[in-house]
């Protein structure tokens, strides 16, 4: 026959376990949750990701695609970075609502990593936080969104073959 003492110990180990597996099942949850709202957030990302990297490799032969890149302004452009069939560095820009593709080739211009060194030179921010490759004013430009200092939103074109500032929206 078990004592009081032992029949509350036993009721306070079982009391003690159900509250770890609602825990852990809490956390579960929420982990589910987090991902599945993720993964629905990202999904128009990839489905446009996909269909202009199709595009890119079928229309401009693009091979090995690397880099995907978002600009919205007027309209909104895809730009697929990779090589074309001579192994040289290409850009391959998709309009989202049809229309010409545009090849260009990377050494054309410059690249995303020069218009980031550019913008940090230049603009000193405290965070980049988007380079895309668009078209403004029918010129490809390279679009830099950052935070000033100040911790303000910022927007800078830069022409994608000679470099100058096309447009600056500070302050934001």
């Amino acid at each position: 026959m078990q004592s009081r003492r032992e029949v509350q110990q036993a009721q306070s180990r079982s009391s003690a376990a159900r509250r770890l597996r609602n825990v852990l099942l809490v956390i579960l949850f929420v982990i589910l949750v987090g991902w599945l709202t993720y993964a629905a957030s990202n999904q128009p990302r990839h489905a446009a990701k996909k269909q202009a990297t199709q595009m890119a490799e079928k229309y401009a032969h693009l091979q090995g695609p690397q880099k995907f890149y978002i600009y919205n302004r007027e309209s909104t452009f895809y730009t697929v970075t990779g090589k074309n069939q001579q192994g040289q560095p290409i850009l391959v820009m998709v309009p989202q609502k049809g229309g010409h593709i545009r090849v260009l080739k990377q050494s054309a211009g410059l690249t995303a990593n020069q218009v980031t060194n550019m913008t940090k030179q230049l603009r000193h921010p405290s965070t980049i936080l988007k380079v895309a490759l668009g078209i403004f004013n029918d010129k490809t430009v390279w679009e830099v969104t950052y935070r000033n200092r100040k911790g303000q939103l910022c927007y800078d074109l830069i022409n994608f073959k000679t470099g100058k500032y096309v447009q600056e929206i500070n302050n934001l």
